[in-house]
């Protein structure tokens, strides 16, 4: 059984291309979920553009010092759990180290 009737169906592709926050009132006008509207934009072939991704002051995406440590580790090929204590600008450093 599916939500999309053919008018919705018509609908959306009249609509032509989606952002992410018109997806989101398209869904509340409709009583759907987000998600399941972004999907069957999708499944369509129509163009849908993603809300943006959290990044940095300086522009660089948001990284946790979980996955810096992780990386580290991943690298030197040891479990060191005590790096998590490191602050996050030391640990990008000794990850370029590594690197290096």
């Amino acid at each position: 059984m599916t939500n999309y009737t053919e008018a919705l169906v018509n609908a959306m592709s009249a609509h032509g291309s989606f952002t992410y926050e018109q997806a989101v009132a398209f869904a509340e006008a409709n009583g759907l979920k987000p998600r399941s509207v972004i999907s069957k934009i999708k499944s369509m072939g129509l163009p849908y553009t993603p809300k943006p991704v959290n990044v940095t002051k300086r522009g660089d995406p948001v990284v946790s010092k979980g996955e810096i440590v992780a990386s580290i580790e991943a690298k030197l090929q040891a479990q060191l759990p005590s790096l998590l204590k490191m602050s996050k600008e030391d640990l990008v450093t000794l990850s370029a180290v590594i690197a290096a």
